[in-house]
């Protein structure tokens, strides 16, 4: 089964409900997607974040920017909680893979939910994700991004299941029409330790269409 069934049917309220009382406690003072934001003066008018669980930093973002905001996460129990908690949200249950048909948007957030994708939909993923995202936007990964490569640990939670680390900025990285903005490296748990495999990252990427248009470094002599 692939990991993405697991967490609609089942995980997704389940991790959920093991990670509840901490999600009710945040607050954007100590978001670094949020932070992130504010070293380079963004301010969103349209935001999607994919893997918002009951929306709690959009709500926050929504308020703070005046934004319009849409959330997808696979845990209907997340999604049911924050339509009833922020009722000017617009939350969809569902998956990085297929995402919900909105109007193009200025700030796309993965919120560290990538590494727990099944690999074979990345593709699929940075296409959806690029098709919603309006031109000069920003493309913004907190995930795990260890300095080498790619692997895969058990996933302590459930069975079968697993977490894939890797760059995952790399999804729009390579290509030409996205920018790196910001890149900035932490320990998970926020403190000064670098233990490789505890490694996460904020990255944020301007997708420019004018990039495009690169002319001929190489003319002929």
């Amino acid at each position: 089964m692939k990991q993405k069934s697991v967490f609609m049917a089942q995980e997704g309220n389940e991790w959920y409900e093991r990670n509840k009382a901490a999600i009710l406690d945040k607050s954007l003072t100590s978001d670094p997607i949020f932070k992130a934001l504010q070293y380079l003066g963004s301010k969103p008018a349209r935001i999607l974040e994919i893997g918002c669980a009951n929306g709690w930093r959009l709500a926050q973002l929504a308020e703070y920017y005046g934004a319009r905001c849409y959330g997808v996460d696979p845990s209907a129990s997340a999604i049911q909680d924050g339509l009833s908690r922020y009722p000017g949200l617009h939350l969809t249950v569902g998956t990085a893979d297929c995402l919900p048909e909105i109007e193009p948007v200025d700030l796309i957030i993965f919120g560290f939910c990538l590494y727990l994708c099944d690999p074979q939909d990345l593709f699929k993923i940075a296409a959806g994700s690029d098709a919603l995202l309006a031109d000069r936007g920003l493309m913004t990964i907190m995930d795990f991004n260890p300095p080498a490569g790619h692997y895969r640990n058990d996933y302590q939670h459930h069975a079968n299941l697993f977490s894939y680390k890797m760059n995952y900025g790399e999804l729009f990285g390579w290509h030409p029409g996205y920018h790196r903005l910001f890149e900035h490296v932490q320990h998970h748990d926020g403190s000064a330790e670098l233990e490789p495999d505890a490694l996460i990252s904020v990255q944020i990427l301007r997708k420019d269409a004018r990039l495009l248009a690169a002319q001929n470094p190489y003319p002929k002599r």
